[in-house]
């Protein structure tokens, strides 16, 4: 009877400490320069950096940094009639966003690029004659976004949108006995969306912070191992659902340029 099960191994252990380290210094960053910037109002929000200026009757445009932290529910090798190699596996992600907000009456129009890194996912499955582990890992993204912002009430509002770019992660198998006939190693790289929303609270005229669901996914791509060292090749994908939180920082630098 074949058994399988998940298995965090010291790598993941340790590499798990660092992404939170990480997502929790972008957030704590971005924090620290709001509290040196002085208060602005949409009244006065004309443009006083390069990314930001007047527009007339159509509004104003700012420029933004962000943070998010979150997590995913993630997904590993599932095709049609198939089980999925990792189901559902629960990982910390991390990244930063940078963008230009349009403002409308209604609310907004964000225009941003994201980056962000993704924990390992793992999963090993056991027999009498060995196991066998396979893992996808340094999971990152490049998206390009587009959301946009409803004002509800005066500070609390809804946004959605979504964003193309690029993913990839290190897909590889090992193992024990048996199991230890087979390898890879192999980075990917696709095209990858996302798509969600959610909702947002403007902590003050120069902060927002943001809970939200998005989908992601990576397209298939296809790997290459070795089997008592014949080269093959096999199918990999990724995709995952995920839970995030963000703050934004409107015009960080404004203080600088005073």
């Amino acid at each position: 009877m074949i058994r399988r099960q998940a298995i965090l191994h010291q790598n993941h252990r340790a590499a798990g400490p660092a992404r939170v380290r990480f997502g929790v210094s972008a957030i704590l960053i971005a924090s620290a320069m709001l509290a040196c910037q002085p208060a602005l109002t949409r009244a006065d929000g004309s443009g006083d950096s390069l990314w930001s200026w007047a527009d007339g009757a159509a509004g104003n445009r700012q420029f933004y940094l962000g943070g998010i932290v979150g997590a995913d529910f993630a997904t590993l090798d599932k095709f049609p009639d198939a089980p999925a190699t990792v189901p559902n596996q629960s990982i910390f992600t991390a990244g930063g966003t940078a963008g230009v907000r349009f403002l409308r009456e209604s609310g907004g129009l964000r225009l941003e690029f994201e980056g962000r890194g993704r924990d390992q996912v793992v999963e090993t499955t056991v027999a009498d004659f060995g196991s066998l582990t396979m893992r996808a890992t340094d999971g990152w993204s490049a998206m390009v976004n587009i959301w946009r912002d409803f004002t509800i009430f005066e500070k609390l509002g809804v946004y959605g949108g979504g964003g193309i770019g690029s993913g990839g992660y290190r897909s590889t198998i090992s193992g024990t006995g048996l199991g230890s006939l087979v390898s890879a190693n192999d980075p990917v790289t696709n095209f990858a969306w996302q798509a969600g929303g959610g909702v947002f609270y403007e902590i003050s005229p120069r902060a927002t912070i943001d809970l939200g669901y998005r989908f992601f996914s990576i397209s298939e791509s296809t790997a290459g191992g070795e089997f008592l060292t014949i080269p093959f090749d096999y199918p990999t994908n990724f995709a995952a659902s995920e839970l995030l939180l963000q703050v934004r920082i409107y015009e960080p630098f404004r203080r600088w340029r005073q």
